[in-house]
């Protein structure tokens, strides 16, 4: 396992060491269920799942400069294809909404397409996971669908997952090409990636500059509030409808 080094973090491989560090986040009811596995009860639970992962060796541990502790997990998990992976991550709750889990998604994903010369890389999220949704859109991967009662989850449910890819052709454009997300990311925009909000799971650059807005029959789905104001919060074309997009503007600029 290459080590990886970013702005504020290292990404290298785990060792028998980091059991504590692992069990500090693997233990919390915020990290688990969302992911569809039962929070670590032991730290011996831990200590057997760390000692597969280092055998298994297709993931990182992402480990804070500032103090030397491992605090989550990136991986390239195959998918029997050899070019492609699996992209995987978990991020303790302390750190969560610094950005970190995107810095360390995106620097695997470079090393996934440069290192290992993969042609594409996907990413699943259980319909409920709204941050890890926007760790997979911030990254700039392309909407594939939704996968029906494809998790059974810790309580014993089953629920849906939104399945996501990138191509290595969707990689060398980069975030400022990708045609599918184009007009939700901004990178330019100095409150980029995210402006403070009460929900950020819901929340991107869409809502300042959608380009259908000012489109009455927009073919979204928004609600008009009492003083007029469009309101496009539940609105879902923009994320993955490019070419919806697009025609709209065409049928609309005729």
């Amino acid at each position: 396992m290459k080590t990886i080094e970013t702005e504020r973090l290292i990404l290298r491989a785990w060792t028998p060491e980091d059991t504590p560090d692992m069990f500090a986040y693997a233990q919390s009811p915020l990290v688990g269920p969302a992911a569809g596995w039962i929070p670590h009860k032991t730290i011996e639970e831990t200590k057997e799942y760390l000692a597969f992962a280092i055998k298994q060796d297709e993931t990182w541990a992402i480990v804070w400069k500032e103090s030397g502790r491992a605090i989550g997990s990136v991986g390239l998990h195959g998918t029997g294809v050899d070019t492609v992976r699996e992209l995987g991550y978990v991020l303790h709750p302390d750190y969560w909404e610094r950005g970190i889990m995107s810095e360390a998604a995106e620097a695997v994903i470079d090393f996934g397409f440069t290192e290992l010369k993969l042609d594409a890389i996907r990413v699943v999220h259980n319909v409920i996971n709204r941050r890890s949704k926007r760790v997979i859109q911030k990254c700039g991967f392309r909407y594939d669908g939704l996968l029906r009662c494809n998790t059974r989850r810790a309580d014993g449910s089953v629920s849906d997952d939104c399945t996501y890819s990138m191509t290595r052709a969707e990689w060398e454009a980069g975030p400022k090409e990708a045609q599918y997300y184009s007009f939700m990311q901004n990178r330019a925009c100095e409150y980029f990636p995210c402006h403070k909000t009460i929900d950020p799971g819901h929340f991107n650059c869409l809502f300042c500059y959608c380009p259908l807005y000012r489109i009455e029959d927009c073919g979204g789905n928004p609600t008009y509030l009492a003083n007029g104001v469009k309101d496009c919060t539940n609105c879902t074309v923009p994320h993955f409808h490019y070419d919806r997009i697009v025609a709209k503007l065409q049928e609309y600029n005729a």
